[in-house]
């Protein structure tokens, strides 16, 4: 397993921030004279060229090695691409290696930012954004935890020179617009001035609010700022959490890339563990489960929660994904299991992310029992007005219950119940009516979960199957999937 998104080591001193300091600090770096030299100039040189790095032409490559060394930084420091492309080649030169990534690959990223950003906004306005942003400490942990909550979910991860706030501003600068037209540089401030550790955060915001009338996305702003409120004020997680999100393949219907996270209960500080990507088959999807459970190194005791979350698209969603957790370890050394659905589909459509977020407040402002959610017994032409907890009346594995389950996702609702094979049975009635009139609704995966293990509540003998086939999707805005890179062809991740 290794962290998703982990920084690189963090200097020892302050990172360099102007041109000046940036093409200092490269020359020393590349220095061929140094202690621990980067590689083989001649081999770098070749590689340049078999890229086709721009304007190589520049540079005298029959030049001595200091000179040499020289001409390639003047060469890099005027141009984005070009100082990208010289930290692409380091890079891969560190990859045949099996070396870890230099210091001076991490240089020319910030150099790239940097060029960048000046050709996006006015210098005094970089100096300006940098004199407010730079002075704020933030862990990398925690920094890595701010930009993924402001950006979309399977958003790449921060590149391995953000390891501060300044150069994380200067990168996200470069990202595309977020899906409600907000730059993720605006974003990532907002949250950076909602975080519990920030003082004195007026000037960042009055620098957003700035920038978001000049650019003509206040409504957006204000939408993000409310967004970073919630972020900043939900309580942490005390318990284990794994997550499992299976992306379709997109060319077999039968085949899925699976990818893990897990974060123990004592590691709230520290990015999800990220475990291999891996291909599974549909008809190997619950060995893949039991398999990764076996082997998860933190064994949990009967009196452990675990919190497991299936992201699934809509195919799946349908799947004994309880039966997987509870085949993984004997019913006498079993933990208590938390397991909920996640919606692929919802996560991927921007679109109803401010609907899906605006009922769940309301489900977690509810103080007291919920009514229960008012369900038609046949199909009806009228929409059904909108609800924090949605029944189904068809398992989502049939056209008339994924059609169900897609509407009361695209009204907005965080909490969808259903029964896995019947959920017109009495007896699933009952046990839903039970599970809506004992508390909250914001409490309703741990009161599904006692009454899947046998610890709540449970009705007859006789309705023990219909409990078994209770399946609850929970999607809490506020609990995304760390953030991740799109899957690419095998020939593009060469």
């Amino acid at each position: 397993m290794t962290h998703h998104g982990q920084p690189g080591p963090t200097q020892s001193h302050p990172a360099p921030t102007t041109l000046t300091a940036l093409r200092s600090e490269l020359q020393e770096q590349l220095d061929p004279t140094s202690a621990n030299p980067v590689l083989d100039l001649k081999a770098l040189l070749r590689l340049l060229v078999r890229n086709r790095a721009p304007l190589l032409k520049d540079v005298d490559r029959s030049a001595p090695p200091d000179r040499l060394i020289r001409q390639l930084v003047a060469w890099c420091i005027t141009s984005a691409s070009r100082a990208d492309a010289l930290a692409d080649a380091l890079e891969h030169f560190a990859g045949l290696a099996g070396t870890e990534q230099p210091d001076a690959a991490g240089t020319l990223r910030m150099l790239s930012d940097l060029l960048a950003a000046r050709t996006l906004m006015e210098d005094e306005d970089l100096r300006r954004l940098q004199r407010l942003v730079e002075p704020r400490t933030v862990p990398a942990p925690d920094l890595h935890r701010l930009v993924q909550a402001c950006l979309p979910p399977l958003s790449a991860a921060l590149p391995q020179h953000c390891t501060s706030t300044w150069p994380t501003a200067l990168h996200l600068l470069r990202r595309n617009v977020l899906p409600g037209g907000l730059p993720p540089l605006l974003a990532f401030i907002e949250y950076l001035a909602a975080a519990p550790s920030q003082a004195a955060v007026d000037p960042l915001r009055a620098w957003t609010e700035e920038k978001a009338g000049q650019w003509g996305v206040l409504d957006a702003l204000r939408a993000c700022r409310e967004a970073a409120a919630r972020h900043a004020g939900s309580a942490p997680s005390a318990t284990p959490r794994i997550m499992f999100a299976f992306l379709p393949d997109g060319l077999r219907n039968d085949l899925y890339t699976l990818r893990t996270w897990h974060r123990d209960a004592d590691a709230e500080n520290s990015p999800s563990m990220r475990g291999e990507d891996a291909q599974v088959d549909f008809r190997d999807i619950a060995d893949a489960v039991y398999g990764w459970l076996q082997k998860w190194p933190r064994r949990p005791s009967p009196a452990d929660t675990v919190s497991v979350e299936f992201w699934l698209p809509l195919p799946l969603v349908n799947q004994p994904v309880w039966d997987w957790c509870a085949q993984s370890t004997p019913p006498q050394a079993a933990p208590h299991w938390n397991v909920v659905v996640r919606s692929l589909d919802r996560l991927q459509s921007p679109t109803l992310h401010r609907t899906w977020r605006t009922r769940w407040q309301h489900l977690m402002d509810e103080a007291g029992p919920a009514s229960a959610p008012a369900v038609p017994d046949g199909p009806s032409r009228r929409p059904a007005p909108p609800q924090n907890l949605v029944v189904l009346n068809n398992p989502p594995d049939g056209e008339a219950g994924r059609s169900e389950l897609m509407a009361a996702i695209r009204q907005g609702a965080p909490a969808i119940l259903w029964h896995r094979e019947d959920c017109a049975s009495p007896a699933f009635r009952t046990s839903v009516q039970q599970l809506i009139e004992q508390g909250p609704l914001k409490d309703l995966p741990s009161r599904v979960s006692a009454l899947r293990q046998g610890t709540g509540p449970l009705g007859p003998a006789e309705d023990e199957e219909t409990v078994r086939g209770i399946s609850l999707l929970w999607d809490d805005p506020d609990q995304p999937l760390p953030a991740m890179p799109a899957l690419v062809a095998p020939s593009e991740a060469l």
